[in-house]
């Protein structure tokens, strides 16, 4: 068999399964809304947490400043005074720390479960779209 008759071989076989092809064209849209649908839910989910994080680093550095600011008035002669500020702004700063895990955590939950339950209703919906669309209808003679 030559070149030509093998690619004109598999341009025929591609005829024969393209009205498969396109019997799945009606789940594209169901899944591309579903997708959509996800990524939409990541983005606000994503947006709240970081603007909750840039919070927290706003909070950081106002601490860090006032930290600073006491350590250089207050306890210069002091190293009571300035390991009890020191020891303040550590606890502040885990105290952050410990939200920005818990609000990660949470940000990824919710995001599994919108891919989660976007996925499921998309195959549902898919499955219910080819059916409707390949549903032979039968009619009688005229």
């Amino acid at each position: 068999m030559t070149n030509l008759s093998k690619t004109l071989a598999s341009m025929q076989e591609m005829a024969k399964s393209t009205p498969s092809v396109f019997a799945a064209v009606p789940a594209i849209g169901v899944q591309s809304t579903h997708f959509w649908q996800a990524q939409d839910t990541f983005l606000k989910e994503l947006e709240k947490f970081s603007s909750a994080w840039f919070k927290r680093r706003h909070q950081g550095t106002q601490t860090a400043l006032k930290a600073s600011k006491q350590l250089a008035e207050d306890a210069i002669d002091n190293p009571t005074a300035a390991m009890g500020i020191l020891s303040g702004w550590q606890a502040d700063s885990m105290e952050r720390l410990a939200e920005d895990a818990k609000d990660y955590m949470e940000m990824l939950t919710a995001c599994a479960a919108s891919a989660t339950a976007n996925e499921v209703e998309a195959v549902e919906e898919s499955v219910e779209t080819v059916k409707r669309a390949t549903k032979t209808v039968k009619s009688s003679p005229v």
